[in-house]
Formats: structure tokens, sequence, C-alpha cells
């Protein structure tokens, strides 16, 4: 099907409803789902991902293109957000003005929510509404119940949502843990209950559906910790998902027990345990050692916690790697923990870390050496759990990428309930009988530059990859009132490595070059700016690239007096 630009063109009908994800179905990550019944729209959750290895230079972040929306804004009824991961929450400062809709979240994630609508300057503008966990409210036809589950963050919540005798549960991220440190635990009696009151489709997490077994608990997590930490003699530094309240809390007990004291580095990973502080959580976290402060505690007595366990370039334990970080320099015998999972595409910049640490005879510890990870998402036997206690009609698997949702509804057939597949776009109809595609609407990715969304299709993005991959090459030329030259081209690289030739000699040859083009180019391609341009750039590109292996972008500069 080809997709529409704009949602009020997909033909909906009445006492019906429908679903449409905007973002996290094919992907993990970018999280956006739309709900449709008798003209209203709900929205649940509002997330970014991060710009990786296959995005242009300079986007670190990725929000879905919400403009198929815009015709429809003033009939949204609601935002509602699961919990306060990025990938759930992040992008809604920057894509609140296109929607204008009052947001519905749990009193941690409308903290979380709050410190970044202060600093967008939008605080006093969004209305922020908060949702004690077990509420049920009406949200225009919707009528909407938050269900606790756990996760790796306070206040993970499932919602039911009612309408039009339809009842569904969507699930957010969540896994089944009986000792999940902070916060609830889930509440299976609630879950139970809510299959024998004929649930009839689940919107389902599948970032784990291909993995046998349960994810485990984060009290294991924490006593694995704690083993590989009591052993270590010097500086421990260990870096985790900053939003990783549950781990935080671990390792605030595991530096108490080991008689460590705590410093964080970071703005990400400060903000995420102050606003945990300030909602109720984390009431035991030690009192944190400032940076100012580390000269005079001895190394054994060190636990350091630093932001950037995916590699990120900016983040604190790459500079602590690189030796560049402006408050502590890592030395050898210490020991660094990467306690997280390596997210795909995350791969070469992490490794690249590893091999900067060891050089400094930095230990490195990952979860390959021990179980100092788990993972906020269910794996196949928690699933199985999920779906013999809801008893639902059908599940639509999201979250994951196509892999992580086809093992989902794999997973479901084999229970012998019914799936229904759906990508971002797809416009599918609840039908009890046969949920049906009847549509799609257009989406895409908008990166972050600057202060601006841009679409990563623009050009503006293509041509940043291209200097980036080959350089810049620019050439002026002058050409009087005839056409010809007034003096001799001028030519320079940006970004281009010579090799074995003399940069000047190259400079003088690419003129000579220029100058040999121009004379065999007709008065009507010399007339003409941009035939002249695209004659140029086509040739000398291929000189170039025949010469120097590379073909950079080009830039001609042409004057005519």
């Amino acid at each position: 099907m080809k997709p529409v630009a704009n949602i009020s063109q997909i033909p909906f009908v009445d006492g019906q409803v429908y679903f449409i994800p905007l973002g996290g179905s094919g992907e993990i990550g970018m999280n956006l789902n739309v709900y449709q019944c008798n003209g209203e729209f709900l929205l649940v959750d509002v997330g970014i991902t991060f710009g990786d290895d296959s995005t242009p230079p300079g986007i670190d972040v990725i929000c879905p293109d919400i403009s198929v929306l815009r015709s429809v804004r003033d009939q949204i009824r609601a935002i509602v957000i699961t919990h306060a991961h990025e990938d759930h929450v992040g992008a809604l400062h920057y894509l609140w003005s296109q929607l204008k809709a009052p947001v519905y979240c749990t009193a941690f994630t409308a903290s979380v929510a709050r410190r970044k609508l202060g600093e967008a300057g939008l605080l006093g503008q969004v209305p922020l509404h908060e949702v004690a966990p077990g509420s049920r409210i009406q949200l225009g036809c919707f009528d909407v119940e938050w269900v606790t589950l756990t996760h790796s963050i306070p206040e993970p919540n499932a919602l039911v949502i009612r309408v039009a005798g339809r009842i569904v549960f969507h699930t957010g991220d969540w896994k089944l843990d009986p000792h999940p440190i902070e916060g609830d635990d889930y509440d299976d009696k609630r879950l139970l209950a809510l299959g024998d009151s004929g649930i009839e489709f689940v919107v389902g997490d599948s970032t784990n559906a291909n993995i046998e077994g349960w994810s485990g608990s984060e009290a294991e997590c924490r006593q694995a910790l704690l083993e590989v930490i009591v052993k270590q003699p010097n500086r421990v530094a260990v870096t985790c998902f900053s939003s990783n309240t549950a781990r935080l809390s671990s390792l605030g007990d595991i530096a108490r027990e080991t008689g460590r004291r705590v410093t964080v580095l970071g703005r990400s990973l400060f903000n995420y345990l102050q606003t945990a502080k300030a909602t109720g959580y984390l009431k035991n976290f030690p009192d944190l050692v400032p940076t100012e402060d580390l000269d005079y505690l001895p190394r054994s007595e060190q636990l350091i916690l630093a932001t950037g366990s995916q590699g990120e370039p900016r983040a604190a334990m790459a500079r602590l790697a690189k030796g560049e970080h402006q408050d502590l320099l890592l030395e050898p015998e210490d020991t660094v923990v990467f306690s997280s999972k390596v997210i795909p595409g995350n791969e070469k910049k992490l490794y690249r870390l590893y091999d900067l640490l060891s050089q400094k005879n930095v230990r490195v510890v990952t979860e390959n050496d021990a179980a100092i990870h788990v993972s906020g998402h269910p794996c196949r036997d928690e699933l199985r759990w999920m779906y013999r206690a809801l008893r639902p009609r059908y599940v639509i698997p999201v979250h994951g990428e196509e892999r992580h949702m086809s093992a989902h509804a794999d997973l479901v057939t084999d229970e012998g309930l019914g799936a229904a597949r759906v990508t971002n776009g797809d416009v599918l109809e609840l039908n009890i009988s046969e949920p049906s595609l009847i549509g799609r609407v257009h989406t895409g990715r908008l990166g972050l530059s600057g202060s601006s969304l841009v679409p990563l299709s623009d050009r503006s993005l293509s041509e940043r990859r291209a200097l980036a991959d080959g350089g810049l090459m620019t050439l002026t030329i002058v050409l009087d009132n005839k056409t010809r030259l007034v003096t001799e081209p001028q030519v320079q690289f940006i970004g281009v490595p010579s090799g074995d030739i003399d940069p000047e000699s190259l400079n003088r040859d690419l003129s000579h070059a220029t100058e040999e083009i121009l004379l065999e180019m007709s008065s009507r391609t010399l007339q003409s700016d941009d035939s002249l341009r695209a004659t140029l750039q086509r040739e000398l590109g291929a000189l170039v690239r025949q010469w120097l292996g590379v073909k950079p972008k080009q830039l001609v500069n042409l004057v005519r007096i």
C-alpha cells in the first residue's frame, strides 16, 4: 500500500478502533503509537532514538516524523506516557508544539518530563497531569487504566484501553521481576483478573522475544556486581544506563557494603538520580563526593558512576578512556565495569573504548565476564506467563526489530493465539473476528541538528555525510563576458588526504585540467552556470578519484565579470 501524507485520508469507520504505530515497530527506540476511534486520537509514548554509525555526522537525537497528524491535532485527546525512558518520553519537548495535547503520566515520569520541558521553555505551556498507579481515567472516548509492572525504572505501566467495546492491553516496557529493588512489584492478581474480564488485544514488547527463559532479577544482578567490586583493590568506575534507577540503588548499597564513596560523572546520570530522590526513590542512596574532593580520597574507597555505557563519544566514560576528563584520570590497576547490554549498532564504539581502557592497564569487566546486567524486557517464558494470564484473542508485536517481532509472533502462534503483524505506518483495524490492515500513513525520522528537526533524507544531511566520507574540494574560476578565464583556477582541499602526492603539485595539475576542460566545452555549456558547474564537478571528481582513490564533495565558485 502507498502511504498517505495526511491521516485524514484514511477511510476510518465510526465505531471501529484502529492502531497506528508511528515509531518503535521494526526498530528498538523512538516509540510513538496512535489509537483512533470515532474521530478521536490517543497517543501512547513520544520517544527518541539515538544516532549511530549509520546516521549523518552531528545527529545524536532522532525523533519520529509526526507530520501525518497535523490535520487532526485538534482531535488528539491526550498523550499518555507509559514510563520515563528516553525512547518513550524523550521526544515530548521536541514534538509537543506540533501536538498541543494534554499529557498524562505517573509522578516519576512527570518529574523527568518537567525537567525536559523546562529546559525547552515549555513548562508553563504543557498541561501535564500526574496519575496514580492503578488509576482509571476517561480521555475522550478512551477509558484508560494504568497497571503497574516491573522494569528497570520506577513506575513502568501497562495501559488497559477500553473503547467502543474493545479492550486493548498495551504493555509498554516490562518484565516479571519478583525482586525489583526499587518500586512496586508487578500485580499478578490484577493481571489474572484482567484475563478473566476478556482482554481482546495485546500490543506488546518484543525486545527479548528471541531469548528463551526469564530476564532475571535485579537482585541477582546486585549480587554479581557486589562480587566483582569487592575484589577490586583500587578505584572502580561503573557505567550503566542513566535511567536504570534499580541499578543505581544496587550500586548505592554496594558502596556502603564495600566501604566506598560515590561520585557521579555525567549530567543525565545526575539528573535521573536527583529525580528519583525527589519522587521518593533511592531514599538510602549515599551522599555524593564532589569531584574536587577525589584527590583526598584513597583510590580503594572510590566508586565512580559514569555516563557512556554505549560508547557515546561525549559521555563521561569516553572522556575517561581518552584521558580527557577534566575531573578524573583513570590509573593502571583501576577497574571499569560496563553494567549494561550492548545495543546493536554500538559494538564498534564500545570495542574502541575497551581497547583505550586496556591500553591504560585498566581492567574492563562486561556482561560477558559476569552477570552484572539483567534486561528490563521479557524473555520468552515471561511472555508465555503473561499471555496465559491475560488470554487475549490477538497479540500485536511492537517495540523491536523485525527479528524480534517475528520471534514474538511465532511464540504467540505456538500459544494458540492470533498474531497481527505491523510496522511503522500501518493502520490496523482491531476487528474481533480478525485484525486487518486498511492502509498506510507516512512515517519518517527527524534528526536534531542544532535546534532544528530535519528529515534524515534532507539533502543538507546527505551533503554532510558526503563531506565526512570524502572531504571537500573547492574550485574557484573567474570568467569574463566572453567566457574566458581571467585568472588561473584556484583549487583547495579540506579534509582530503593527498597520500604520496605533493599537495601543491596536485593543485597545479587540477588547475591545468580545469583549463583544458573549459577549452573543450561548448559555448552553450560555458554560458550556463548550472551546466558549467555540473561538467566541472563530474570531470574533476573523476580525476581526483583516479589520483587519490576518494571522491570528495565538490563546490564550484563561479564568478563572472
